[in-house]
C-alpha cells in the first residue's frame, strides 16, 4: 500500500490552474464591447448624443408680465363694491346665482350676446361677476394715464376734469355699460375729491353780491353709452346708487351721520344710453354720436369681440371713428389679452375666410390704412401714446365682496388725434 503513498516532491497529475506556478493559465474573461458594434469604415460620422427636448413655452408665458400699479385706495374699491352689492342684492344669492352665470358663459362662448344680455336679471349677474374687476382695472388704467402722460396738458385735464371754462366733458364708450360707469365713477371720485363734499343741499346759496364767491361743484362728465343691449336700467340703478349715501345702521352716531357722503356728487357724472348695434351705425349717427368737440372714444373689452363678430365691420368702424372724431380726441382700448398662439381662422361679413391676426396687429394695420379702402392716406393721424399687450391688474387684498373676484389680464392702447 506504500505505493500509494503521496511522496512530498510529487506533482499532480492535473495542475490546478488557479495555482500561481503552474503552467496553464486562466482562459481570458472578454471584456463588455463599449459600444455598439457598427460600421467604422470610410465616411463614418459619429452620431450625436440627442438631448431630451424641453418642452416650448408660449410667448406670453416667457414674458414677464408688467403688474398694474394700485392707484385708487382700498377703500374706495370696497366702497364701489359696496354700491353694487346693494343695488344688485342678487349677488348675496349664490344658489341663484350660479346658474345665471353658467347661463351667461355658455351664450358667450358661442358668441350668442343677444341670449347673454336679454334679460334684467341675467345683465345685473353680468354687472356683479364681471364688470366689478373689469371697472377697478379701467379706472386704474384712467389714473394711471393722467399720471404718466402728464405732459399732455390736454390729457389731464381731460381725466381729471380740470379745466379753464366749464365746458362738458365729452366720454363716449362703444360697447359702454356697467362696467364704464364704475369705472370713471372711480377715476372721478380719485381725482375730484373736493366734489363729493359738495353736496346740494350743503352748498352756499348764490347771493347777489359779486364780490361773494360761491362754491360751485366740480365740472360735469357726460358719459355716452352706445350698446346694443339694453343696459338703460342696469346704468340708471348703478347711477342712482353712486349719488346716494350708503345707508347707516340706526345705531350710528352722529357724526357718522354726519360724514355719510355719496360717493359722488351728483353733478359729477351725467349718463346717456344709445341702443345701437356699433358695427351698423351709419357715418350720420356716428358724427351725432361723437360731436364736434374733442372726445374720449373708448372700448373696454368690447373691440375683440367685434373682430371675432366681424373684422371687416369692425376695421370699418375704427375707419368712420378716424374720419369723424375731431382733433385732440383720444382713443382708449382696453381689452383681455389675447393667447400667444390665437391665429383663428374667422369670416368677416360676407362669409369669407380671412386669416387671423392678433388684435395689436391689427389695429396698426386699420389706422395706417393697410385694411381700408385704396384711397385711405397710408400716414395714420393718430399719434400712438400707449401701448402694452400684457399687463396683468392684481386685486387688492382685503376686499370683501361675496362673489369671487379675479385678476385681469389685459392689452391696452392709448391714441390721439393730431
Amino acid at each position: 500500500m506504500s505505493k500509494y503513498v503521496r511522496q512530498e516532491k510529487s506533482q499532480r497529475k492535473h495542475p490546478v490552474a488557479s495555482s500561481a506556478s503552474s503552467l496553464i493559465k486562466a482562459p481570458a474573461v472578454p471584456e463588455a464591447p463599449r459600444e455598439r458594434p457598427g460600421f467604422k469604415g470610410p465616411g463614418f460620422l459619429k452620431k450625436t448624443v440627442k438631448q431630451a427636448r424641453q418642452p416650448q413655452q408660449s410667448k406670453a408665458s416667457r414674458i414677464d408680465p408688467a403688474y398694474q400699479v394700485q392707484l385708487i385706495p382700498n377703500a374706495d374699491q370696497q366702497l364701489l363694491l359696496n354700491i353694487l352689492r346693494t343695488t344688485f342684492p342678487v349677488c348675496l344669492d349664490y344658489e341663484t346665482l350660479k346658474p345665471i352665470l353658467q347661463g351667461i358663459r355658455v351664450a358667450l362662448s358661442e358668441g350668442n350676446s343677444e341670449k347673454a344680455f336679454s334679460r334684467l336679471d341675467w345683465m345685473q349677474a353680468y354687472a356683479v361677476r364681471w364688470s366689478s374687476t373689469r371697472a377697478l382695472c379701467c379706472a386704474t388704467i384712467l389714473l394711471s394715464i393722467a399720471d404718466e402722460l402728464s405732459e399732455e396738458t390736454h390729457i389731464h385735464d381731460f381725466l381729471t376734469g380740470t379745466c379753464a371754462d366749464d365746458s362738458l366733458w365729452r366720454i363716449v364708450c362703444f360697447g359702454g355699460g356697467p362696467t364704464e360707469v364704475l369705472a370713471f365713477a372711480a377715476a372721478l371720485r380719485h381725482n375730484q375729491p373736493l366734489g363729493n363734499e359738495q353736496l346740494p343741499d350743503k352748498m352756499p346759496l348764490a347771493t347777489e353780491d359779486p364780490s361773494v364767491a360761491s362754491v360751485s361743484p366740480s365740472p360735469t362728465v357726460n358719459l355716452y353709452l352706445v350698446d346694443k343691449a339694453d343696459w338703460a336700467p342696469v346704468v340708471s340703478s348703478l347711477e342712482l346708487g353712486l349719488v346716494t349715501p350708503p345707508v347707516l345702521s340706526k345705531y350710528a352716531s352722529q357724526s357718522a351721520h354726519n360724514n355719510n357722503l355719496p360717493f359722488l356728487h351728483s353733478s359729477t357724472l351725467r349718463t346717456a344710453f344709445i341702443r345701437k348695434d356699433i358695427l351698423t351705425a351709419s357715418q350720420e349717427e356716428l358724427i351725432s354720436i361723437i360731436g364736434p368737440a374733442p372726445s374720449l372714444i373708448t372700448f373696454f373689452f368690447t373691440l375683440h369681440n367685434l373682430y371675432n363678430t366681424s373684422s371687416a365691420r369692425a376695421a370699418a368702424l375704427i375707419l368712420k371713428t378716424t374720419l369723424l372724431a375731431p382733433k385732440d380726441s383720444l382713443l382708449l382700448i382696453v381689452d383681455l389679452a389675447e393667447p400667444a398662439s390665437e391665429t383663428a381662422v374667422r369670416t368677416d361679413g360676407a362669409g369669407v375666410e380671412k386669416g387671423g391676426f392678433r388684435m395689436g396687429t391689427w389695429l396698426d394695420m386699420v389706422l395706417s390704412g393697410q385694411l381700408g379702402p385704396e384711397d385711405v392716406a397710408q400716414k395714420s393721424p393718430w399719434k400712438e401714446l400707449i401701448k402694452d399687450e400684457y399687463r396683468v391688474f392684481k386685486l387688492a387684498e382685503g376686499l370683501k365682496f361675496p362673489v369671487s373676484l379675479d385678476h385681469v389680464t389685459f392689452q391696452v392702447y392709448l391714441f390721439k388725434k393730431g
